[in-house]
């Protein structure tokens, strides 16, 4: 749309300057010829400029170079110069054209990019929130006695349930790595708190190479404490 009202304006700019240049010299032209051929074809100019509308038509069809030559190199037989006034008008118009089109192409891509960034944060969002969710339905079931700490045999006992056990079968977590679990989210005084909970199995989740880094890390910390 603003692409349209952009070259419209353009091109009735250059129209009135049109029939202040181009337009009043035909005219003085047509005062000094004499041969009833070259009247003709002056006439056959001024039905294609002679009026605001009719020139602004005239230009459109120019500047999408239909019958291109046929109407400057006629109307060059009795303005020379009149070339520079079309190419000048065409420049314009197609750089302002350009100009238009790229911005609203990287206008577009922009808004695209931004949208799908926010899209992006907040489909990590609500992951987030969601595996938050799980995991403190996972700690409140497991949390028999209700006292905020998993024990070794509450624990051990997620594991041996079919409910539960499919839960960590969810998270990537197999029975027989139920201790090894457990003395890694430990930190060391028999008891798992809910902050270690989220911690430990909030940095496992994931891929293999997830649990092998923690487990690093762990190893390394109770290395250094010792």
């Amino acid at each position: 749309f603003w692409t349209c009202v952009v070259i419209f304006f353009v091109t009735y700019v250059f129209a009135i300057f049109g029939l202040a240049m181009v337009v009043e010299q035909l005219q003085k032209v047509q005062k000094t010829l004499t041969d009833p051929v070259q009247i003709e074809e002056i006439n056959e100019l001024f039905e294609l400029c002679a009026g605001l509308d009719k020139l602004m038509y005239t230009m459109i069809q120019v500047l999408t170079l239909d019958s291109y030559n046929g109407i400057i190199r006629q109307m060059m037989q009795y303005l020379p110069w009149c070339w520079m006034y079309f190419y000048a008008y065409i420049a314009v118009a197609v750089f302002v054209l350009m100009n238009l089109v790229t911005a609203i192409i990287v206008e577009n891509a922009v808004t695209t990019s931004q949208n799908d960034h926010a899209y992006q944060v907040l489909q990590k969002e609500s992951k987030r929130q969601k595996e938050l969710k799980e995991l403190c339905d996972l700690f409140e079931f497991m949390d028999a006695d209700g006292s905020g700490t998993l024990s070794w045999h509450e624990f051990k006992e997620s594991f041996d349930d079919p409910e539960m056990s499919c839960k960590w079968f969810l998270l990537d977590f197999q029975p027989e790595e139920c201790k090894e679990l457990f003395n890694l989210l430990d930190d060391g005084d028999g008891e798992i708190e809910t902050q270690e909970f989220f911690e430990g199995l909030g940095r496992m989740k994931g891929t293999a190479q997830s649990k092998d880094v923690f487990r690093l890390q762990k190893t390394v910390h109770k290395f250094v404490s010792v």
